[in-house]
């Protein structure tokens, strides 16, 4: 029977790795921002980012409290055209910094992972799980199967938001935002001050900077260069709204007989599951 095995985040934490989001939160403490005392995590909870379910709290962004404690008013009694446009410099470096706090943080987080599972590996830690005509795809960016399992010659593997030690871009960020800090920046528009807009402007641009790329296409090539696939098994994914369209793609291409999806200590999976066109077709498993 082939399978097609997802991989979410909890399978990393079943081994043992430091990639929850209370390990991402520490790292952000670390971190500074352009022209603040307090780190990177103070300052975005301020702004209203509590982690709770992750990527997507990055959703939760309060634009207007960036823009009431950040915004420059331009000097136009000044002879110098920097008193009016520094303003605008000024939020692109602020904005700019959070948004590398953000990814260097998860780029720090993901490294000590992979520092972790190389480590493992070394000292001779290895797992059998997939077999001959399985297939993988990954929504982690750690080396963790790659170097903790025995893997049949050949077998795909997928990371769909980015493999670390591929060099490849690690994809970050909310999938349903908010449309209100847009539609003040409009209503603005027509009597608007151009040094304040382009502020707004910066501001809005970070905001979508922090939504997902999803990466369907990608996702839609991989499932057609398959073979028959027989079932579907979720280790230590959450079933979420975030990643919600992938699975749905993967009902729609390979149509599997059965989905196994994995829980641990915690309904929230199979409250997630509910949503799916595929509900019916679901065992859960304790893992």
């Amino acid at each position: 029977m082939a399978t097609l095995y997802v991989i979410g985040n909890g399978f990393d934490l079943h081994f043992g790795l430091k990639t929850a989001p209370q390990h991402f939160q520490d790292i952000l403490m670390g971190k500074k921002i352009y022209n603040e005392i307090d780190n990177a995590y103070d300052i975005l909870n301020t702004y209203g980012v509590n982690w709770s379910e992750y990527e997507q709290s990055l959703a939760e962004l309060d634009l207007d409290e960036i823009e009431n404690q950040n915004l420059i008013m331009p000097d136009y009694l000044s002879d110098h055209e920097s008193d009016r446009d520094s303003g605008i410099l000024n939020m692109q470096m602020y904005t700019n910094s959070i948004s590398q706090a953000i990814s260097s943080a998860l780029s720090d987080m993901v490294q000590d992972a992979n520092k972790e599972v190389q480590r493992r590996s070394l000292m001779g830690e290895c797992y059998s799980l997939f077999l001959k005509n399985d297939v993988v795809l990954s929504f982690n960016y750690t080396s963790t199967i790659e170097l903790l399992f025995e893997l049949p010659e050949g077998i795909p593997i997928l990371h769909i938001h980015g493999f670390y030690d591929a060099n490849q871009p690690l994809i970050f960020g909310y999938k349903f935002g908010k449309e209100n800090y847009k539609r003040k920046m409009k209503s603005n528009a027509e009597d608007g001050d151009y040094y304040v807009d382009q502020q707004r402007e910066t501001i809005y641009k970070f905001y979508e900077s922090q939504k997902k790329d999803i990466q369907m296409k990608t996702l839609e090539n991989f499932l057609y260069s398959c073979n028959a696939i027989d079932q579907i098994v979720v280790l230590g994914h959450s079933m979420g709204q975030v990643d919600s369209d992938y699975m749905e793609c993967i009902e729609r291409i390979l149509c599997p007989i059965k989905w196994k999806i994995s829980f641990h200590n915690s309904d929230d999976v199979k409250v997630n599951s509910q949503m799916y066109s595929f509900a019916s077709k679901i065992d859960f498993f304790n893992w």
